[in-house]
Order: structure tokens, then sequence, then C-alpha cells
């Protein structure tokens, strides 16, 4: 799963960075701006997906 979204935040990025140079006026506006949002939700369902470390139990009583 985890590699299924680096490959789409991947492509998506350089969909985002080569529609400046494909397209123009509205279509490279719309390509940038929905490969922008693709990205985007790929990382976050990355950070959801990533390995959380145990954190030290504190020593402070309450």
């Amino acid at each position: 799963m985890k590699v299924l979204l680096r490959l789409l935040v991947l492509t998506a990025f350089l969909l985002n960075l080569i529609s400046y140079f494909l397209w123009d006026g509205s279509l490279q506006a719309l390509m940038s701006v929905g490969s922008g949002l693709i990205c985007l939700a790929a990382a976050g369902g990355l950070w959801l997906l990533r390995s959380r470390r145990a954190e030290p139990h504190s020593s402070v009583v309450s």
C-alpha cells in the first residue's frame, strides 16, 4: 500500500511540474490543481500509515 501511495505522490508531483510546459490556460490550471490535490491526498495517506514509535513513559506522577 505504501509503495502505491509513494508512486502516486511521485507521479502527481511530476505531472504538476510538467503541466506548466505541456498545457496552456485553464487546462494547465485544472491539471495543476488536480495533480496537486492528488499529491496532497496521497501524502496524507502516507502520513496516516506511518509507523509510530513507542514513546517512553513519563516518570511524572499526576
